[in-house]
């Protein structure tokens, strides 16, 4: 099937009367096999996620706004085009206010295992790099819990405090379906909390049939790459007929270090493998799935990362019911994730040598509890359209790091972490005339809080500690306990977003207020360390329990152009962010002489600056006849502070994506160019260093064998060009043939071949 990079051409719309809430419920109540399949999928894991309050009950009544870009996201999927070829495997769309635009994904998908490479398919898209299965997006400049990931609908949380399981790698690339930007402005249904893009990725769903009786369905997928020796495969399959579909899915992936043009990479070896589970019944009227999904990540280096990961085990339950009441739409989704986390630093890598020769190992066991629910009603009244709900998410953390050699030494790093968020939300829409509007509201109220936290020292190396340093961290696990751990913060957003046709084009404009409230890391990180979101800078951190949230204000521009067969979509922005969360030199001084003492730096802590972020970014593409096409992107973001002369951390380059592809009824070719110029407006307080532009070639083809095989082949960076992106992160691993704390190198020139079956 042919991807489509797509903007909507028309408004959701609210299907016809059926079963009304209360007597959906009682039906599924007497249905046998869900009854089972909800004993199956452990219930009470949802249920323990769920804390609605009445409040938060009689705002959901109270509330009427309208129909999100999200509602219609989903519309974007497939067209009637897209189901011509079978030489696509992931979807990749583009959302906004207004008419149709289209913009062709790659028929034949990357050859990564996660969707982070996917970003650099969307205007301002992009993604920071730890690891071969840590990925963290960034878009317009901001990265981590600055964008909002919805995974199926709703949120997924890292269970490791230095994000080795991100949002970006909850789904395998093979088993992926769609990967949805709300570009620009992302509306407040879909940005539950947080500053930049909404990023939607979903799982690959065949869903109900239109035929009387049953029928099976399925995907297989295998593969092989000779950089790094990856290997890997897929299957997806199943059975449906008009009112119910049951499938499941199993997908590994499996590589050593990987090579560049000088060298291997250590520490970038992975292991990886996910099953996947499913069953959706169609009642009148209204429908219900339930969904588990289970992850093993085994032992896969992390080379920008002190620690690899040696195992990530987790599981998450889910259940959706949507229904109609004969006006509206009524949607319910609720999952629970629960992860159990060992990271070291001596299984792929050399250990560090303490000034007494002897080894330091390092070990972190972290767990996490984490739920999200979100209840909607979306319904039209004449031209306008109103979508309002309530959702909530609850987090629970924790995470000790230990030495194996010595039972003695322990840390709590985190102890009993409760992060939970609750909001309440509304959305009109409405278009009249040339002009769309979208206007949104959002109240979330959130609470924080911790347990006391302790460790001892005990002997370091084989040597006793000076008793200095056990009495340093004593004495900052006694101010942390003493403190007012306990943080309840309010968060009020809106945005005003307008669009209107504009001779062969389309002009839209959006304002936007967007809040996020500080990390349980960025809050609760009372010893020095480098449990930092992925931040990889090198550096140990210090929290503040005090911390303000971050506050952006926003303002887009943008025109989307069709001038026969070319198109353009060129948007700019500028968003003024007070309370931006950064590092800065730490005053604490006994955090500072113990951060000088372990590892010969002084520390950063978090702290309230000022900030702004701006520039611009564009997609386009050019029809040159019936075989050819030629479509891509160009992005360029400013991050500075306001209150010094300082730039902000890893923010990408000037970027473009480049493809021109020729593709024939049963085959296609494509050269892609990916690019970056050179960064030197980095952070002085970070200790970023700079980057040189670089620019790499990648040729893909596919050939349908048949009605059900399909084989992919190309080679990505043609000329085995060694460069170190920006965005690449420092190694931190001893002996690799990049040097230690250098900008590590991508990947060299890797040849793959792919078999794809779809039935």
């Amino acid at each position: 099937m042919q991807g489509r990079f797509q903007w909507p051409a028309s408004w959701s719309e609210s299907e016809p009367g059926g079963a009304i809430w209360v007597n959906f419920i009682s039906a599924t109540i007497g249905h046998i096999p869900i009854a089972v399949l909800l004993c199956i999928f452990r219930p009470w894991l949802l249920i323990r996620s769920i804390h609605l309050s009445k409040t938060l009950l009689r705002a959901l009544v109270a509330l009427s706004l309208l129909a999100s870009l999200n509602s219609y996201s989903q519309q974007a999927g497939l067209t009637e085009d897209a189901d011509e070829s079978d030489l696509e495997v992931v979807i990749v769309t583009g959302v906004r206010i207004g008419d149709a635009l289209q913009l062709n994904s790659s028929q034949v998908s990357p050859t990564g295992i996660d969707n982070g490479d996917l970003l650099r398919l969307f205007p301002g898209g992009n993604r920071n790099s730890n690891g071969p299965v840590t990925r963290i997006s960034q878009y317009r400049g901001l990265f981590g819990a600055q964008n909002n990931i919805s995974i199926d609908g709703l949120g997924y949380k890292s269970g490791c405090p230095n994000w080795m399981d991100s949002p970006l790698s909850a789904i395998p690339q093979s088993q992926t379906q769609s990967v949805t930007l709300s570009r620009g402005l992302g509306s407040v249904a879909v940005i539950e909390e947080g500053l930049g893009g909404s990023i939607a990725i979903d799982v690959r769903r065949e869903g109900f049939s239109e035929r009387d009786g049953w029928g099976t369905f399925g995907r297989f997928e295998a593969g092989s790459g000779s950089n790094a020796s990856s290997w890997g495969g897929s299957l997806y399959t199943g059975v449906n007929n008009q009112d119910n579909w049951l499938d499941v899915a199993a997908s590994f992936d499996k590589g050593d270090d990987y090579e560049f043009n000088g060298g291997t990479v250590a520490a970038t070896e992975y292991d990886r493998k996910q099953y996947r589970f499913g069953y959706g019944h169609r009642f009148t009227g209204a429908e219900i799935s339930l969904g588990a999904v289970i992850n093993r990540t085994g032992e896969s280096g992390t080379p920008a990362l002190p620690m690899d990961i040696i195992y990530i085990d987790s599981e998450q339950y889910s259940l959706a019911i949507d229904t109609t009441d004969g006006e509206g739409d009524l949607s319910f989704k609720i999952n629970t994730t629960s992860v159990d986390h060992v990271m070291n630093n001596f299984t792929l890598r050399p250990p560090p040598t303490a000034k007494n020769g002897m080894k330091t190992l390092r070990s972190t066991l972290a767990t996490g509890d984490n739920g999200d629910f979100k209840l909607t009603y979306d319904r039209a009244f004449g031209e306008n359209n109103f979508l309002f709900g309530v959702d909530g998410k609850r987090e629970r953390h924790d995470a000790d790091l230990s030495n194996p050699a010595n039972d003695m030494f322990y840390i709590t790093m985190f102890n009993g972490i409760k992060r939970d968020r609750y909001g309440v939300f509304g959305q009109l829409t409405r278009v009249a005339g040339d002009w769309g509007i979208e206007a949104g509201l959002r109240y979330n109220s959130l609470t924080m809080n911790a347990d006391e936290v302790g460790g001892n020292l005990a002997m370091m190396g084989g040597m006793p500690m000076p008793v200095t340093q056990q009495d340093r961290l004593d004495a900052l696990a006694a101010a942390f306990n003493e403190s007012d751990r306990h943080k309840k913060n309010k968060q009020f957003s809106a945005i005003l977003k307008a669009s209107r046709e504009l001779g062969n084009g389309r002009l839209n404009l959006g304002v936007g207020r967007k809040v996020r409230s500080p990390s349980y890391q960025e809050r609760y990180l009372w010893l020095p360390m480098e449990a930092t979101s992925g931040l990889a800078d090198g550096y140990t951190y210090l929290g503040d329990i005090d911390l303000k949230p971050e506050t952006s204000i926003e303002l887009t521009a943008g025109v989307d152009w069709a001038f026969g067969r070319f198109k353009l979509t060129p948007e700019a922005y500028y968003r003024d962010v007070s309370n931006y969360i950064q590092g800065v030199p730490s005053t604490n001084p006994v955090a500072n002489q113990f951060a000088f003492m372990m590892s010969g730096r002084l520390p950063l802590q978090y702290a309230n600056v000022d900030a702004e972020l701006y520039g611009f970014d564009m997609g386009y593409e050019f029809e040159i006849d019936a075989s050819w096409l030629l479509r891509g992107n160009l992005g360029y973001v400013r991050g500075k502070r306001k209150d010094v002369k300082d730039n902000l951390y890893r923010i990408a380059p000037l970027s473009s994506f480049l493809e021109l592809s020729w593709r024939q009824e049963k085959y296609f070719l494509a050269m892609e160019s990916v690019a970056a110029s050179k960064q030197q407006k980095v952070s002085v307080y970070n200790d970023e260093q700079p980057s040189a532009g670089w620019g790499i070639l990648n040729v893909r083809g596919g050939y349908n064998l048949n009605n059900i095989f399909v084989l992919n082949l190309g080679v990505e960076n043609l000329f085995d060009k060694a460069y170190q992106d920006h965005l690449g992160g420092y190694n931190r691993v001893i002996g690799s043939d990049v040097p230690l704390r250098e900008r590590l190198y991508s990947k060299g020139r890797n040849y793959y071949i792919k078999l794809n079956a779809n039935w």
